[in-house]
């Protein structure tokens, strides 16, 4: 009995011990289980297009070496996603991981590695799913695997793994947004741009847009959403700015909760008025009735009335406006007229829609007769038009009739000639009113350009009278302008004559010339060969300085005759080579006003100084190039080609306005002058001038 006793109980412990050995080798193999269509392990779902083998461990196990060789797995074949997992009526978020890769590159490929890692809990989870051996080859391999819990708020780090590890990883980071939440962002609105500037704080990507709030908020057609992060801001334009104009945001999940931010919903008046103008569409006119469209982005019910335009203001008439579906406004009976308008208005802002100025069925002109005026009148759809003569009533700013009123219309086909209609002469002050009268509504037109009535005759003869008058007055004041300018000199000018002595024959030139001042143009001449006593006397320069004082206080003016000697003498006298043999100024009288001509450059009111100066050059001894560039801020004129400008520069007035006088008056002289050069040899004079210089020249 004993025996027995202690054999059971050795039977016993061996049972217990493979029992033991079997619980030991199922808890070291994780619970592998198998199924073709999914499978269940700690309340996960996973389900594949392939029979396989799935292993889920609490730990870390590092994939095979690293191989020589990679391939690299494209960033689509591992998905990631939120579901909810329902436990009672209460839902948790939960991680969702596809997988899909094509395995036509991957012949060795049995199976995958998923490591997952919740960031912020540092907790870590991990799976392998491999092909069981007698499954058939696969090109496209796919794994849906459901799911891991986990908390709102957390970053989750997912890594995928092929078995055999061949392939480089593909690794992402996924953001657990809980299903309430709703994304915080900040908005700038640059008014200028008509744009909203918006930024949100560190996160998960978040959808802007902006929309306008009516039941739910719709799409602007001219902007459109746009993805952002915290480390990029969008922008977003619109083109009207209305007060339902709304920010809207939402996390990049499905069934997101949105954040909505209205900037102007809490003051929307500024705005009504655009809105108004945005909501109100194009005017209709079907069988005499003025109809129109109001179709708003934002809720709106405006108040709608009927006017009149006038004086630059629209002023309402007290009729009924007609309410249809769809917000459509209208009223019967009215002519199509830009003068005839809706207005609508709402908290205290309005908005007023007319047709436009070429949508008129009609027209009508006006001609003058000699005892009426005859009205044509053109329309477009058969018609019944008023016309009478009126008068103005400054009081009630109408227009009272004063005649009876004449009608005509239309006939009821088209194609027809235009209407005629004849009235009586208004009297003076008086208008003529026209008007479409077979309808309630229509503008009255007035014409009331006939202020000199039925004795205009009388009156445009005497306006004529007036004007042959005053023309022949003018002609009479010009004519005897021009005689005097003709008959007598009309200023007494003091010019210094200044020169380059070229040589015996430019001297006589000059004599010539400055007597041509003297006695054609009636100048006081200074010029220093005819004043030799003086200048010996008292010497070159003292003598220059007193008569450029002279000519200072008389207004008068310092002539200097330019060749192209006196670019070289200029050229000598500038680097200070007066006293060498080439100075051919024995005098020095071309020295002295070239120094003075310098120290008037240099003072600060240089322009006042220059007055004084006036430079002419005979054509064929001097061109314009000749001139020294400091010296072109002076009045040049070359000689016989600008003598009219030369006369007028000389003046100095404005008594021989208008233009035409001076160049007659130039031309005058410049004919005085030519019969001159006849009796004293003038131009004989510039001819050898002319072929010295070329002697000089060679």
């Amino acid at each position: 009995m004993g025996s027995l006793g202690s054999r059971n109980c050795l039977l016993l412990v061996f049972l217990t011990l493979g029992l033991l050995l079997l619980l030991n080798v199922s808890r070291g193999q994780d619970s592998w289980s198998k199924e073709e269509s999914g499978v269940e392990i700690f309340g996960k779902d996973v389900s594949a297009n392939f029979d396989y083998i799935l292993k889920e461990s609490l730990y870390f196990q590092s994939n095979s070496s690293a191989p020589a060789t990679y391939w690299t797995l494209p960033p689509e074949s591992l998905t990631i996603s939120t579901v909810c997992l329902h436990d009672g009526p209460s839902c948790k978020p939960c991680i969702r991981i596809n997988i899909s890769v094509n395995a036509s590159g991957l012949p060795k490929l049995r199976g995958f590695v998923v490591h997952g890692l919740e960031i912020s809990e540092n907790t870590f989870h991990s799976f392998r799913i491999v092909k069981e051996k007698n499954w058939k080859r696969l090109d496209l391999w796919e794994v849906t695997y459901d799911c891991w819990i986990v908390a709102p708020g957390q970053y989750i780090s997912v890594t995928l793994f092929t078995l055999p590890n061949y392939v480089l990883p593909v690794n992402k980071t996924y953001y657990i947004s809980s299903p309430d939440a709703k994304p915080d962002f900040q908005y700038q609105h640059i008014v200028e741009e008509k744009t909203f500037q918006i930024s949100v704080p560190k996160g998960p990507n978040v959808i802007v847009r902006l929309c306008y709030e009516l039941i739910i908020c719709e799409d602007l057609e001219t902007s459109s959403k746009q993805q952002i992060s915290s480390s990029k801001n969008a922008s977003l334009s619109y083109e009207n700015l209305l007060p339902c104009l709304c920010i809207e945001a939402f996390y990049t999940h499905q069934d997101s909760k949105r954040e909505k931010k209205c900037p102007f919903k809490d003051h929307p008046e500024p705005y009504i008025e655009k809105l108004l103008q945005v909501s109100v569409k194009e005017i209709h006119h079907p069988s005499n009735t003025m109809t129109v469209r109001f179709s708003s982005p934002c809720p709106l019910v405006p108040t709608v009335n009927f006017c009149r335009k006038q004086n630059g203001s629209c002023v309402r008439e007290n009729e009924t406006i007609v309410k249809k579906q769809m917000k459509e406004y209208y009223l019967e009976s009215v002519d199509r007229d830009h003068h005839l308008c809706f207005e609508f208005s709402s908290l205290n802002r309005s908005y007023i829609k007319c047709p436009d100025i070429g949508d008129r069925f009609w027209d009508m002109k006006a001609k003058i007769e000699l005892y009426y005026v005859l009205l044509t009148i053109s329309s477009d759809i058969a018609a019944l038009f008023s016309a009478a003569v009126c008068r103005k009533n400054l009081q009630t700013g109408g227009c009272d009739l004063k005649s009876e009123i004449y009608n005509v219309s239309t006939p009821y086909k088209f194609g027809s000639d235009d209407l005629q209609l004849s009235l009586p002469w208004p009297s003076i002050g008086d208008c003529i009113k026209v008007w479409r009268s077979d309808v309630r509504h229509s503008h009255q037109y007035l014409l009331c350009s006939f202020d000199f009535s039925h004795k205009h005759l009388g009156l445009l003869a005497l306006v004529t009278s007036l004007a042959i008058f005053t023309l022949v007055l003018i002609i009479y004041r010009s004519c005897r302008r021009m005689w005097k300018i003709f008959t007598a000199p009309l200023w007494r000018r003091t010019i210094l004559l200044v020169y380059s002595p070229d040589s015996a024959e430019y001297k006589t030139l000059i004599c010539d010339f400055a007597d041509f001042l003297h006695g054609i143009l009636g100048c006081e001449v200074i010029l220093d060969l005819w004043d030799m006593n003086t200048v010996s006397q008292i010497g070159m320069l003292p003598w220059f300085y007193q008569k450029r004082k002279l000519v200072s206080e008389r207004k008068g003016k310092v002539m200097v005759v330019w060749t192209r000697r006196s670019t070289t003498m200029y050229d000598q006298w500038k680097n200070r080579q007066i006293n060498t043999i080439g100075w051919k100024d024995p005098t020095n009288l071309f020295g002295a006003a070239m120094s003075c001509l310098e120290k008037d450059l240099g003072v600060q009111q240089e322009r006042e100084n220059l007055k004084l100066y006036t430079l002419v050059y005979f054509e064929g001894l001097c061109e314009r190039k000749d001139i020294p560039e400091c010296l072109r801020k002076i009045s040049r004129y070359p000689l016989f080609k600008d003598l009219y400008r030369l006369v007028s520069h000389l003046q100095d007035t404005t008594c021989l306005s208008p233009p035409c006088l001076i160049k007659a008056v130039a031309k005058y002289l410049k004919k005085k002058l030519i019969s001159s050069e006849k009796k004293q040899g003038f131009q004989h004079h510039v001819e050898l001038c002319k072929n010295k210089l070329g002697e000089d020249v060679s």
